[in-house]
């Protein structure tokens, strides 16, 4: 298959980010075989190619194909939100890019969502394929705004009807986080959802997507209404991994998660599988 080909080759001139990979696989799965580490280590990377692929093969992709697509589970639990403004959350997990366009255009929720582009900026992505994410990234009424002053954007989005999307599963500065536990470990993340559904007192509703066979799965978990900060972004944590240990090798391992306390083991001369 053409997706383990790109995913083998990925891995070999990607010596920077394995090692990220790596070290995220010991922090996480301390007491997993290293056998199987090497496993789920190449399994990413096949992930990450086959969804590098599926974005190209999608590029024309109209509703009714999408509709064909997509399975989406649970949304009976949310369904009665999502007449007004909500704040969806999600991680780089599955395909994610097609999330929004499930969203908007399957279910037409007008969405606004945070991108960084620079998170795409490999070795072995050129321009071109930059520019043609941006322009996936825009079909069926969905914005897009940049991280930098995000907020602001996603007040404006909320006041004017639209429901707003954010991933929450990065690692964020110091200044900007709030400490979670996560596969316990400690981590930062951003409350920024947490913050929002406090001041517009709407729900957070987090989403994710997987792959079946040749069919992609949306899945709605149940809603978050958690008006203290800190307790509504631990249980932002708590959702992604819940979704992460059920199918880790479709989570996007390449951040450094766990940085802000762990940054040692991201610094290692020769990082290594234990």
């Amino acid at each position: 298959m053409l997706h383990k080909i790109l995913g083998r080759l990925f891995y070999s001139i990607d010596k920077r980010r394995r090692g990220v990979v790596i070290t995220n696989l010991n922090l996480v799965f301390k007491d997993m075989p290293i056998h199987q580490k090497k496993q789920l280590l190449h399994k990413v990377y096949d992930n990450f190619a086959y969804n590098l692929l599926d974005i190209l093969k999608n590029k024309n992709i109209t509703k009714t194909q999408l509709k064909q697509k997509v399975e989406i589970e649970g949304l009976e639990e949310v369904q009665k939100y999502l007449d007004k403004p909500v704040i969806f959350i999600s991680a780089h997990y599955g395909n994610w890019e097609l999330i929004a366009s499930v969203i908007g255009g399957v279910l037409e929720i007008p969405l606004t969502v945070i991108i960084r582009e620079k998170s795409y900026k490999l070795k072995f992505i050129n321009q071109f394929l930059l520019k043609f994410i941006s322009k996936y990234r825009h079909k069926f009424n969905i914005q897009t705004i940049d991280k930098k002053g995000a907020l602001k954007g996603l007040m404006k989005a909320i006041k004017e009807g639209r429901s707003v999307g954010l991933f929450v599963d990065q690692n964020t500065a110091k200044n900007e986080g709030v400490d979670v536990e996560m596969f316990g470990l400690k981590a930062l993340q951003t409350p920024s959802a947490a913050l929002l559904s406090k001041k517009f007192n709407i729900p957070i509703i987090p989403v994710f997507i997987t792959r079946d066979k040749n069919k992609y799965k949306l899945i709605f978990k149940k809603p978050i209404l958690e008006q203290d900060i800190h307790k509504s972004t631990q249980m932002q944590s708590d959702v992604i991994e819940e979704m992460i240990r059920q199918r880790p090798h479709e989570w996007y391992w390449f951040h450094r998660r766990f940085k802000h306390y762990y940054e040692d083991e991201y610094q290692k001369d020769k990082i290594m599988l234990q």
